[in-house]
């Protein structure tokens, strides 16, 4: 199967939030009460009800310039999350996209600081933008590519796409544009999630370099036993937990009896 992915091209988008909207509306996620904090962004950072968000990149440059940037998991091919997972609740799918497997997950966070691009976000799990994997499984595109009114926002395979970044990379230079480029061809291995960008990665609100940091990796091959141990031991102990819990609710059940007695 050939690897699709998301073509984000920055210099289509409009800002007008339809992408967080769709994200919200198909995975059934509540609205989160914000605050105004200096910035017309809203809202400002993800939380996990939030997945998908447009950042607010602005400059002055002869002028008022923005970049506005969909924002949301990036799907790596070189993933830190899956890295440093400590129970493998985090799994590549079939479709090279990340995903969570909820039941797994022990909310430790350790997957946020191993993401160059602090995306995840810990609640009861961990939480983030799936790239619609249940879409795309039936031959769907994901919500926000659905919805985007300006063609900022398209899927497909991976060679289109980046085919078709290329040649908008020509248009953009007729029109004026010194410094357009594509981002997520080649970092990490290839992102789930590719951009054309106007300028520079820094203006649009994108870590220049994102890097799998070296205690990620050593987590990953030198540890990997240590990890073993450490997903059975959790595993004893939720085990643990829940069998004291049923006992507890066992004496519980039998002393409400006598009292009834």
């Amino acid at each position: 199967m050939a690897r699709k992915v998301k073509l984000v091209d920055i210099t289509k988008c409009c800002a007008c939030k339809g992408c967080q909207t769709a994200c919200k509306n198909w995975n059934q996620l509540p609205g989160v009460e914000t605050e105004f904090v200096g910035s017309y962004e809203n809202p400002a950072d993800f939380c996990v009800d939030t997945w998908c968000r447009v950042k607010f990149n602005e400059y002055d440059e002869d002028g008022i310039k923005w970049y506005f940037t969909k924002y949301q998991c990036m799907h790596c091919t070189d993933a830190g999350c899956i890295a440093v997972c400590p129970v493998n609740s985090l799994v590549k799918t079939e479709m090279e996209t990340v995903k969570n497997i909820y039941d797994e997950c022990i909310a430790c966070g350790a997957c946020v600081p191993a993401c160059p691009f602090d995306v995840p976000r810990v609640g009861d799990v961990m939480m983030k933008c799936t790239l619609c994997f249940d879409r795309i499984g039936h031959g769907m595109t994901p919500a926000c590519a659905r919805t985007c009114p300006t063609g900022a926002v398209s899927f497909g395979d991976l060679d289109d796409k980046i085919a078709e970044a290329e040649d908008r990379l020509g248009e953009l230079q007729e029109r004026g544009h010194p410094n357009p480029q594509i981002y997520g061809k080649d970092e990490l291995d290839g992102l789930g999630v590719i951009y054309v960008l106007p300028d520079d990665p820094d203006k649009c609100g994108l870590p220049a370099e994102p890097e799998i940091s070296a205690t990620t990796y050593f987590w990953n091959i030198a540890l990997k036993p240590v990890k073993t141990l450490a997903a059975v031991g959790i595993s004893i102990g939720f085990m643990n937990n829940f069998i004291k819990k049923k006992a507890e609710e066992k004496t519980k059940q039998v002393q409400n009896q006598e009292m009834v007695e």
